[in-house]
Parts: structure tokens; C-alpha cells; sequence
């Protein structure tokens, strides 16, 4: 499959990272928002980010979203470089580096499939959830091993294949409730309510199923919807195993597994004990973290 790749920026530029969740507004309410609702869906992040020594690192972040895990980045200290796809996640971001006075080198419009930096420049590259919207991923990590200095860190999060989110969630769930919608439209509402899905989505996904059949559900084609929104381009899953492949040129790979969507629980969440969702999370979580080094 080759994927134009003016698509993926115009689906990202029109769709930033949690729009989803908090619609935009000019001015500091907005991040505020938009943060308090990532961290406290997602607040690994902060943990990973405090075991990450960023003082007076050369950091270079890959995909922006709307520049929350940036400013963490930078009050750690770090001498901060970033790049995005899209203009409109550039944009914010330098708004909100306004709003807060934070210093920054540069922050850039640029494809990660052929950065603009010169070899052997970065300590630190950070990515977020990015990389893997690209067909040409391999080339993508080719790039981050040639930005960075000799013993340079790449911390990388990309969507994990053996979660309960692949195999449970989008494989049974996603496609069993889009199959009840066929005789039972007035069904998205609940949908909507247990899931905490946008309705509009599941009316999306909906349609989707009506235009192309079956081969909708494969899940070639099923994932790239099933990640990120109906609309969504391409996504691609990767597992322990096939993370140390992509990275074979780094000199040492650790990775472990983060973030159980506790949406996608459908109600269990309120009866399955913390220490237990806790396990699931570490084992089966949808994000799959990878700390390589060159």
C-alpha cells in the first residue's frame, strides 16, 4: 500500500492531537485544559519523562501535538529544538511557548523522513505517538540514528500490537458494535455513552462499513481507522520483538509497555481493582516505549 503523504498532513493539520477531546480557544485556558485531560488520562508520561536527564541536552522532539510534553521538556532543562508535519501544530505550539516565555532554539514545519539537522547533533530525540502515522517509519528512525551524537538516546512511543487494545478493543469490540449499528442505528447513542466514543466517529466508522463492506473490517484496513479517528490515514502496531528490528542500529534497546484506556473496559473499570488494571497496563497497554541508544 502506498500512502500519499499530502493526506497524512492535511488529516493531522485539520485534526491536532486531543482536538477530539478539548476544542481549541485562543490563550492559556485552552493548555491548561488540554493538559489537565492528558496527563490525567496519560500521567506515565510525566514519570517517563522525570527518569529522562534533559538539563542542558540538545532535544530534539519529532510530531509537536499541541506542545504540552514540549514544555515539560523544557522546564527540565533541556535546549529545545521541534519539529511537526503540520502548520497548525507548529503554530500552537509557538503560542503557547509564548503565552508561558519558554525558551526554545527553533521550532519547525519539517518531515522526520528527511531531517534538516545536521549528523551527530542531538543528545536526546523524543517522539510521542508519531512516528508510526508514517508509511516510511524505517526511514524515519534511519534519520533519528543519524541526528544523534554517539551514545545519544532516541525515547520513542509507538502504538502497541500485543495490548488489549488491538486484540480485544479493535479486533471484537469496535467491530461487533459497528455490526449491531446495521440493524440497530439508534444504538450509537449508548455506543457513544459507554465508550466515551464521539458519536460523530461512530457514525463515521458507520458509513465507512456501508461504502466498503466486509474489507473494511480487515484489519489492514481496520487499524488505520481504528487508532485515531475514522478519518484517520495510516497507523501502523509494533511489538517488542519487531521494535528491536526497527532500531537494529542502535547499540542497546530496552522497551517496556505503558496506558490501559480504561474506556475501552466498558464498564469494568469500575469494578476491576487499581493494582490489577495497574498489571494489565504494564503488560498489555497501548503504548510501547523504547529507549534506544546509539
Amino acid at each position: 500500500m502506498t500512502i500519499d503523504p499530502y493526506k497524512i498532513k492535511k488529516f493531522w493539520n485539520e485534526n491536532p492531537v486531543g482536538s477530539n477531546f478539548i476544542d481549541y480557544e485562543k490563550g492559556k485556558s485552552f493548555y491548561e485544559k488540554y493538559d489537565t485531560f492528558r496527563y490525567r488520562t496519560e500521567g506515565h508520561i510525566l514519570s517517563e519523562l522525570d527518569k529522562i536527564d534533559f538539563k542542558k541536552k540538545k532535544v530534539l522532539e519529532i510530531g509537536l501535538g499541541q506542545g504540552a510534553d514540549s514544555m515539560h521538556i523544557i522546564n527540565r532543562g533541556a535546549i529545545y529544538y521541534g519539529i511537526d508535519l503540520t502548520e497548525e501544530s507548529v503554530r500552537r505550539v509557538k503560542e503557547r511557548f509564548e503565552l508561558y516565555k519558554l525558551p526554545y532554539q527553533e521550532v519547525l514545519v519539517g518531515n522526520a523522513e528527511r531531517l534538516s539537522f545536521d549528523s551527530d547533533f542531538f543528545d536526546i530525540v523524543y517522539s510521542h505517538g508519531v512516528i508510526h502515522h508514517s508509511e516510511n517509519i524505517y526511514n524515519i528512525v534511519n534519520e533519528i540514528h543519524r541526528v544523534l551524537k554517539k551514545d545519544g538516546r532516541a525515547v520513542i512511543m509507538l502504538y502497541h500490537k500485543n495490548s488489549f487494545n488491538y486484540h480485544v478493543s479493535i479486533s471484537i469490540f469496535r467491530r461487533l458494535g459497528l455490526i449491531l449499528l446495521i440493524p440497530f442505528p439508534f444504538l450509537i447513542k449508548l455506543i457513544s455513552k459507554v465508550t466515551g466514543e464521539n458519536p460523530e466517529r461512530i457514525r463515521k466508522h458507520s458509513t465507512n462499513l456501508k461504502t466498503q463492506g466486509r474489507t473494511y473490517f480487515k484489519m489492514r484496513n481496520f487499524i488505520h481507522k481504528s487508532t485515531d479517528g475514522p478519518d484517520n490515514i495510516f497507523s501502523s502496531v509494533w511489538t517488542a520483538n519487531t521494535s528491536q528490528k526497527l532500531f537494529k542500529d542502535f547499540s542497546e534497546i530496552v522497551t517496556h509497555v505503558h496506558f490501559l484506556n480504561e474506556r475501552h473496559l466498558l464498564g469494568l473499570q469500575y469494578i476491576l481493582p487499581k493494582s490489577v488494571k495497574h498489571s494489565l497496563a504494564n503488560r498489555y497497554g497501548w503504548h510501547l516505549w523504547i529507549h534506544a541508544t546509539k
